[in-house]
């Protein structure tokens, strides 16, 4: 690889950790939840805005690829909070559904809302011909990195024993 283009790539992979750290922030302030429990919170509503009675901790831990304590920490956190419930099934009272409750529902709304009016002045910010090229070449990146890259590395550094 060519020292150029090598330096091109650490330009794309501090953008991409940047826009990250920076969007990290955005939640953590102001008494924001956390990113992770606003992932928990969408996995548990688009379950439920499908009709569906609830999720179980282990779905939600299998749709987010982490482990069920980490999820039960977030739900702990979030039913605190007043965003979640807990409901037994009505089939099996063994099973545990979550949902969002009221405020749950609020509150994903607000992000939402708050997402939406921070890409808005993005599009003002950058102009609609350069947001359209963005979003287009953010898309083709997608694409290839969870996509064409995994396909053709399946293992991880970490299964290979590098850290």
């Amino acid at each position: 690889m060519s020292e150029h283009k090598e330096q091109i790539a650490k330009q794309l992979m501090e953008a991409f950790f940047y826009a990250r750290r920076r969007e990290h922030r955005m939640y953590s302030r102001e008494g924001k939840r956390k990113p992770g429990e606003i992932m928990v919170l969408y996995a548990i509503r688009s379950r439920t805005e499908k009709g569906e009675p609830g999720i179980m901790v282990s779905e939600i831990s299998e749709k987010l690829d982490v482990t069920s304590p980490t999820v039960t920490q977030h739900i702990n956190s979030l039913e605190a909070q007043g965003y979640v419930e807990r409901q037994a099934d009505a089939a099996d009272r063994r099973i545990v559904r979550i949902r969002l409750t009221e405020e749950g529902e609020k509150y994903i709304q607000a992000v939402n809302d708050a997402r939406l009016r921070m890409f808005l002045e993005l599009v003002e910010h950058l102009g609609e011909e350069q947001s359209v090229q963005f979003a287009e070449s953010l898309q083709k990146a997608s694409d290839y990195m969870f996509k064409e890259f995994m396909k053709r590395h399946s293992s991880s550094p970490h299964e290979e024993g590098e850290s």
